[in-house]
């Protein structure tokens, strides 16, 4: 039961670390430029994932599910006022 509760806590963990990855990323790049670039930051989400992917295989798959979920929530956050 221990070998399975560690692995659900690398699973969670490795989600987290993509939402807080992109979320760190957007909010840089918030303070960094006067317009917000949201097609380099959907663009470096999509980098990061192709790489991963050839690099690590299906291992890396929550963590990419939870970069792109947090580049996309982070995107409609920032530019929310041009898009309505």
């Amino acid at each position: 039961m221990e070998n399975h509760a560690f692995s659900e806590l690398r699973l969670l963990n490795s989600l987290l670390l993509g939402v807080l990855l992109a979320a760190n990323l957007g909010y840089y790049l918030s303070l960094s430029t006067a317009q917000f670039p949201w097609l380099a930051y959907i663009g470096a989400a999509v980098g990061l994932a192709i790489i991963l992917i050839l690099w690590i295989g299906k291992r890396s798959t929550l963590f990419i599910f939870g970069f792109f979920a947090a580049t996309i929530l982070n995107t409609l956050h920032y530019e929310w006022h041009h898009l309505f």
